[in-house]
């Protein structure tokens, strides 16, 4: 799997899809997503036959999912790659969350520090993140997106990197880098979770760097918590009145988007990550603390090497 699809097949389709649909910032497969869509709609109402189109339609569809990129769900995670097992220790948990806080704090006040009138942050993480073989574009069904509780999305026919762009400027920058850990072939919510998160906090400028710590404290947080509610309590405590203010923020725009097709939308999509081999579904997006504690040096560093 790893050698002749992953590291082989799938690298030379996702360059050869690259030349075409990297030319332009518009996310072309957006255009042939709702196309497919009208004309299943067309058909499957126009006469009896049209049923029979559908179903070769969709399975046709779904055989050159799996070739242009879907296999990559089968390749080995992360976690079994680089390491035998990783057991969620709260030491190790309250160690990493307090270590994360800081790097929230310290990162912030640097933000704060720098901060020089209005700037356009989309503009902006376009200029920082993106290279020949990092394009990314923003939707242009974002607001659709927001109501389906979506940050962003890979699309594997076109091979495009596709984000949110109404998500708080906070979420943008690690969303970027997982939807480009897709693209590159990390289609494990969790791998995707930790090579976004990776790729962010090693990046030189302090808004992208904030962004990853930002998404890792909420998941150490979380897991902290479970454990030991007044240690991931006090920890939270210690972050600055900013920190803070962005999590509302977060957590205000979630909540004006909230509607019940959401719960829908987690529920398919759920069981789409089951059907192809990832048993927790949804849940898995939470799996990425294991490889943060894993790759932690203990000191101020995540250690890990994409290649290996």
């Amino acid at each position: 799997m790893e050698t002749y699809y992953s590291n082989l097949l799938y690298k030379k389709l996702s360059f050869s899809k690259n030349i075409i649909f990297d030319l332009s910032d518009f996310p072309i497969g957006e255009i042939l997503y709702f196309s497919f869509i009208f004309s299943l709609i067309y058909f499957f109402f126009r006469d009896t036959k049209s049923i029979t189109y559908t179903v070769s339609s969709i399975l046709i569809i779904i055989y050159f999912f799996y070739i242009s990129w879907g296999v990559n769900y089968f390749r080995i995670p992360l976690h079994k790659s680089i390491s035998q097992e990783v057991y969620l220790n709260e030491k190790k948990i309250e160690t990493l969350t307090r270590f994360i806080s800081i790097q929230c704090n310290k990162l912030k006040k640097e933000i704060n520090t720098k901060k020089t009138g209005n700037k356009n942050n989309l503009n902006s993480y376009k200029n920082i993140i993106e290279s020949k073989n990092k394009k990314f574009k923003y939707s242009n069904f974002s607001i659709i997106l927001s109501y389906l509780g979506i940050k962003g999305y890979y699309n594997p026919f076109t091979n495009e990197a596709n984000v949110n762009s109404e998500i708080p400027d906070i979420l943008i920058p690690v969303t970027i880098y997982h939807e480009l850990a897709h693209k590159q072939g990390f289609a494990s919510e969790s791998d995707a979770n930790f090579i976004g998160f990776f790729n962010a906090y090693n990046n030189h400028e302090a808004e992208i760097q904030y962004s990853a710590s930002f998404f890792a404290f909420r998941y150490l947080y979380h897991d902290l918590y479970k454990m030991n509610p007044n240690s991931a309590e006090n920890i939270y405590e210690s972050l600055n009145s900013e920190v803070k203010n962005d999590f509302s923020i977060v957590s205000n725009f979630w909540l004006y988007y909230s509607n019940r097709f959401q719960k829908i939308q987690k529920n398919i999509f759920d069981l789409f990550l089951k059907t192809n081999g990832q048993k927790k579904g949804i849940n898995s997006y939470d799996e990425v603390v294991k490889l943060l504690l894993f790759t932690f040096d203990g000191k101020n560093k995540f250690i890990f090497d994409e290649n290996n």
